[in-house]
């Protein structure tokens, strides 16, 4: 039935408001409640330890194929959220593919007696690279010892003291034949500080100066003569000792080598034979005793300098003959699994540190330090994409080392080309490895769209679902995932009111009755913090009321904001009628994101029109505060406009739509049917109840579709009509698409089964318009024709009207301009 009034001596026909049931959302759809009786179980203590894996199966099937493929590139890239449980799904997958694999070997990095600054790697089956470098030790501990006891002994005396008194005996020898053959020319060879003179000598006595000058002129030139011979015989002899001694010199070098080479064969014959399944070692071996031997003296005892900076403690040490284990595995273990929550560039490649000595800095092989990639290699490595985007030049590192299948330490300034010091080169260790990258999906997408290697690398991607279906199966597995929580968290156990009360939550984080959120994060956090409440009434165990508690603090916590609002609200510095009718003018309803807590407040939205050319202007857009989906629910909304109503004639309209007292931008098309039905109102001149609220957005053809936030929205505006008396006419219309998302507050929910408050669903404008008016909106029947009366033929009758005027205004000055 209809109720006929008139405004403005205008005819109106009113809906009765009876009709309006049909939209009404029955309190049975508003919350859905969790009833987990089935399980059999108390609390949670009683639910068994074992915690099954829920849900994210597509992932978990991609994680596993990503880590078996032995492919090249089939790298892992697992896409999800903050929260969402993707290290440790990633860890636990990774760890059952590492169970049912051998361990890697072990890396060493030793001295290149060639070449210091290229130092050489040396791969050892696992466990046994630690063995070496205790072997290694343990050699030069030995010769130590043996080596310096060997120089020591009697027989290595007795060889060395017959060396020298053969070299003496042949420099003695050597100058003695030449003392002779200057002696039968009666020349003397005398040693002054300066070195060697030759002198005349007469019965056996050298002649002084004077004496020589007495002799005569033949005698005197003869003598002359005889020393500038001999001088040249002279030089030539003393030529000669110097290749005596380096002569001598190599004799003691030979027996040295051939003592050393005795003290230290045995000790190096065996570890050859010990290591002799590994050339490279033995290789190294060798080198080693060559380098020992030819180095022999660096054993024996020095002598002491009083200068502590000029003692030869480190050419004592034997420290080139150590060995740096970079990468140490053990043969019962199982592959590693590394997660590096720093990655930076030293890190994740490794560095070459330096050590300071008199001002100077040096570096040896010693000083090679692995990074994450060495310690993962044979197993899998586990990375934050945004850490790694975030430091300097990791990325390309770790691309450069996927791709070249190893791992050469440098630092970045090497790589770049920006250092050109001398430094170490070490050899590259060949790099076996799985890389799982946990991140985003905006940036797996950013990088598949602008790094061109980024899929030739990462090839698997597994997407985590946000929710879960909430079917009576994947509930009590839920309620085990809780429970598996609590013990591992070692909080109260939680009884089966407050576990129902956390599915329940878990629906409300999803947006949605018939899913569960899979974010584990904001689950951990709510145990942890009921857990909190419980203690603080020294229970034992936790209930729905403890649950309950920690909702509400962490919406007060975070509440500033809204409660900021709501106080603007109701001091009527935002202007938010909830009663009486205004033409133009609805309340929308909008939702404000604060990361983990959100909430929504009403918006008066109005329009105003009048005759013009055909254009919507949004003002929120022309002032650049709408965003472009916002800006599209405005184009949206004025399509429908001009496609339903007066199609025969030009649309003749100009209006505004506007976010009164909106000072901050504007996004999304929720609140399209609202601006929708405050313009057909202009258009219309009837009124728009302001106890009723709005929300939805429309397509060209007037269907209201679906939309985001619905439960904050509804409460913001249940909790402004609160706070100035509900009387049964308050309500808000949402799409009948989003009443599968309803998990509203209980308050909100006894409100309407009291009859105080109104949730009302509707598929189309002309629903909603009909109920904001009170007014029936009017289909068109079989000749085109909508009812008189009706909001629609009120509109269609203005149109035509604005388009009349406007003919008439064209064709006036069209007279004009002839006159």
């Amino acid at each position: 039935m209809v109720i006929e009034t008139y405004h403005n001596q205008r005819r109106i026909v009113h809906m009765n408001i009876s009709a309006f049931r049909e939209f009404e959302v029955s309190t049975n759809e508003l919350r859905t409640s969790c009833d987990l009786q089935a399980v059999g179980f108390e609390t949670s203590a009683d639910f068994p330890p074992e915690e099954r894996r829920l849900g994210q199966q597509r992932a978990i099937d991609a994680i596993r194929f990503g880590l078996q493929i032995r492919d090249d590139g089939h790298n892992v890239f697992v896409l999800g959220p903050t929260g969402s449980n993707r290290h440790h799904l990633a860890e636990e997958l990774a760890k059952e593919c590492a169970s049912s694999k051998s361990p890697p070997g072990d890396w060493c990095y030793v001295n290149n007696f060639a070449d210091p600054e290229r130092p050489h790697n040396l791969y050892f089956p696992p466990g046994r690279g630690k063995n070496f470098r205790k072997d290694m030790l343990d050699l030069i501990e030995d010769l130590h010892a043996a080596i310096p006891a060997a120089f020591e002994s009697d027989d290595y005396r007795a060889q060395l003291k017959a060396l020298e008194e053969e070299f003496q005996k042949e420099v003695d020898a050597h100058w003695h034949s030449f003392e002779d053959h200057a002696k039968s020319e009666n020349i003397a060879i005398l040693q002054t500080p300066t070195g060697y003179v030759l002198a005349p000598i007469r019965d056996g006595k050298v002649i002084n100066d004077k004496e020589f000058a007495k002799r005569p002129a033949a005698e005197r030139k003869a003598v002359q003569e005889a020393i500038d011979r001999l001088s040249e015989e002279l030089q030539t002899h003393i030529e000669q000792i110097p290749k005596l001694q380096k002569k001598h010199r190599e004799l003691v070098k030979s027996l040295n080598r051939k003592v050393t080479e005795h003290a230290v064969g045995v000790s190096l014959s065996e570890l050859m034979e010990k290591y002799r399944t590994l050339p490279a070692v033995v290789a190294y071996l060798g080198e080693v005793r060559n380098d020992i031997i030819e180095n022999a003296d660096d054993f024996q005892a020095p002598e002491s300098s009083p200068l502590p900076f000029l003692r030869t403690s480190e050419s004592r040490s034997f420290s080139q003959y150590e060995v740096n284990l970079v990468v140490s595995n053990d043969e019962e273990a199982a592959a590693p699994i590394i997660f590096e929550p720093n990655p930076h560039y030293t890190n994740i490649i490794g560095k070459i540190e330096h050590r300071a000595e008199m001002g100077a800095l040096f570096t040896d092989f010693r000083m090679i330090r692995p990074g994450a990639l060495l310690a993962a290699n044979g197993g899998y490595l586990i990375l934050d994409i945004h850490r790694i985007l975030s430091r300097p030049f990791i990325w390309e590192a770790l691309k450069q080392a996927l791709f070249a299948k190893q791992v050469r330490i440098e630092s970045p300034g090497e790589s770049y080309g920006f250092v050109s010091t001398a430094t170490l080169q070490p050899d590259p260790i060949p790099l076996d490895i799985k890389v799982i990258l946990i991140g985003e999906r905006r940036l797996y997408h950013l990088l598949a769209i602008y790094d061109s290697e980024f899929y030739d690398l990462f090839k698997v991607a597994a997407d985590l679902d946000d929710d879960l279906e909430r079917s009576g199966e994947n509930v009590e597995a839920y309620a085990s995932l809780i429970a598996a929580r609590i013990r591992e968290k070692k909080l109260l156990p939680f009884g089966l009111g407050a576990m129902q009360r956390v599915v329940e939550q878990r629906a409300r984080r999803a947006n949605d009755s018939e899913r569960l959120s899979m974010h584990m994060g904001s689950l951990e956090d709510l145990l942890t913090q009921s857990d909190f409440w419980a203690r603080q009434r020294d229970a034992k165990t936790v209930d729905a009321s403890d649950v309950v508690k920690a909702i509400d603090e962490m919406a007060r916590r975070l509440g500033r904001l809204r409660s900021r609002i709501n106080d603007a609200i109701q001091r009527d510095m935002l202007l938010i009628d909830t009663e009486g009718t205004c033409i133009g003018q609805v309340n929308g309803l909008s939702v404000t994101d604060l990361g983990e807590y959100r909430f929504g407040h009403p918006v008066r939205i109005t329009a105003t029109t009048r005759i013009g050319s055909g254009r919507v202007v949004d003002i929120e857009r022309e002032v650049k505060l709408g965003g472009p989906i916002h800006s599209k629910g405005v184009m949206i909304l004025a399509s429908a406009v001009s496609s339903r109503y007066a199609r025969d004639v030009p649309l003749s309209l100009h209006a505004n739509i506007v976010f009164e007292q909106s000072y901050g931008g504007v996004e999304g098309d929720s609140a399209s049917v609202a601006e929708l039905c405050a313009l057909l109102s202009s258009l219309s001149d009837v009124p728009i109840r302001q106890n009723i609220a709005v929300t939805g957005s429309t397509d060209q053809l007037g269907r209201i579709q679906v939309i985001g936030g619905v439960n904050e929205k509804i409460e913001g505006f249940f909790d402004v009509c609160k706070e100035r008396g509900l009387d049964g006419t308050h309500g808000v219309i949402i799409p009948r698409d989003n009443v599968k998302h309803l998990m509203l507050r209980e308050d909100v929910v006894e409100a309407v089964e009291q009859g105080r408050f109104k949730v009302l669903a509707v598929k189309s404008v002309d629903e909603a318009l009909s109920i904001l008016t009170d007014v029936e909106a009017g289909q068109r029947d079989d000749e085109g024709e909508f009812p008189k009366d009706s909001v629609n033929d009120r509109v269609e009758r203005q149109l035509v009207r604005y388009a009349e005027l406007r003919k008439t205004f064209a064709e006036g000055s069209n007279d004009d301009e002839k006159e």
